[in-house]
């Protein structure tokens, strides 16, 4: 699974995550998270003013994540 944004609590034998998004690695797809990584990457260096860094890294940190979830089961 990649998990967007979020937290774990672990306590009482039990575990509670909450996250603003989560995909199924089985529904990436490779190139095209791939792609996406490639982009936000290159966002990122052309971004300008504190909003769009942030907008930017967050963008490349989902991108990233993706991609990591996928390699995860490969």
């Amino acid at each position: 699974m990649a998990l967007m944004s979020g937290f774990a609590r672990i306590g009482n034998n039990a575990i509670t995550i909450l996250v603003n998004d989560a995909e199924k690695s089985s529904d990436i797809d490779p190139q095209e998270a791939q792609q996406t990584l490639e982009i936000a990457e290159a966002n990122l260096k052309k971004a300008e003013g504190k909003r769009q860094i942030i907008e930017e890294n967050l963008a490349l940190r989902r991108a990233r994540t993706r991609v990591e979830a996928i390699n995860a089961i490969y």
